[in-house]
Formats: C-alpha cells, sequence, structure tokens
C-alpha cells in the first residue's frame, strides 16, 4: 500500500511540474507579446514537434544518432523548430 501511495505521490508531483513549465512558457510569449510572428513560431514548433515524435518513422533515413536524439524527445525537435523559425522569419519593425 506504501509504494502505492509513493507512486501516486511522484505522479502528482510530475504533473504539477510539467504543468508549471507550460505556464512558464505561456508567460514568456505574453511578455513578448502575441504579435503573429511569436504565435507562428510557437504554434508551429510545437505541431512540429509533438507530431514528428508521434510518428518515429520519419527518422527511419537518418544515422542511429538523430534517432536517438529526436525520434522519443519532442523538446529536442520542438527547440530545433523554434531556432530555426526565428533566424528565418523577418522580424517586424517596431512602430
Amino acid at each position: 500500500m506504501r509504494k502505492r501511495n509513493e507512486r501516486k505521490t511522484i505522479c502528482g508531483c510530475t504533473l504539477m511540474m510539467f504543468g508549471s513549465i507550460v505556464v512558464s512558457g505561456v508567460q514568456m510569449i505574453a511578455n513578448c507579446g502575441y504579435n503573429s510572428r511569436n504565435v507562428t513560431i510557437a504554434s508551429l514548433a510545437l505541431s512540429i514537434g509533438i507530431g514528428f515524435t508521434q510518428t518515429p518513422a520519419i527518422f527511419k533515413i537518418f544515422p542511429d544518432l538523430i534517432k536517438n536524439v529526436f525520434a522519443e524527445n519532442c523538446v529536442d525537435v520542438v527547440f530545433i523548430v523554434a531556432m530555426v523559425l526565428n533566424i528565418i522569419l523577418p522580424k517586424e519593425e517596431e512602430e
């Protein structure tokens, strides 16, 4: 019984931790402003990152190192996509 309660506690703490990370991310986007560029970067990075990890067959043509890093870890894919989009999308001029 004790082991079962410990597992529930760990699951609850993990849920709280990841929820806090998501809220922090939303706050960071809010601080940067909800302009079309920022929303585009955030939405595409999340969609592509999560989508790629849901279909790991996409990575079958890549070497094992790439497969091991990106096929099962959406955080890595989201980071790379966000960085690339941040570089290639034109920055809006402030008025």
